[in-house]
Formats: structure tokens, C-alpha cells, sequence
């Protein structure tokens, strides 16, 4: 699905069309396709942020983060870990 979004984006914005060389999608289309590759594709993304939390080094999991006049209550996140 992501696939077929950055077709049309190559080809349609704002509703107007702003590419019709078929050639022109065509390459980029394969460009894109060359730097998911390079970045281990979109779909290890998600993988990688787990692993990213998991492997994060704390004494303990913080239980709210105060920013500002923001106060956010973090989740029980013991299942993930």
C-alpha cells in the first residue's frame, strides 16, 4: 500500500499532475526501492525500535515524563521487555 501512495505521489499533487514520463516514475521508483534497501527496508523498522527500547540501559523504567507543562504516565512496559 505504501507502494502504490508514493506512485501517486510521483505522479499527482494537489491534484494536479506533476509527472507523465513514464520513464522519469519508472526511475524513481527504482531509486526509491534502492534506498529501502540500503536502510534495511520499512518493514524492519519496527524490529528496530523494539530493539532500540530493549537494549536502552536504565536503573529502572521511568513511570511519568514531565515535560514542560506536559505529564505523560508511561505504560507498564514489562511485557516488551
Amino acid at each position: 500500500m505504501d507502494k502504490v501512495h508514493y506512485i501517486l505521489q510521483e505522479v499527482v499533487m494537489g491534484g494536479m499532475v506533476l509527472e507523465t514520463n513514464m520513464n522519469e516514475i519508472v526511475a524513481q521508483i527504482e531509486a526509491q526501492n534502492r534506498l529501502e534497501k540500503s536502510e534495511g527496508g520499512l518493514s524492519a523498522a519496527p524490529a528496530r525500535a523494539v530493539s532500540a527500547v530493549k537494549n536502552i540501559n536504565l536503573p529502572e523504567m521511568p513511570r511519568n515524563i514531565n515535560i514542560g507543562d506536559l505529564s505523560i504516565k508511561v505504560p507498564n512496559l514489562s511485557q516488551f521487555v
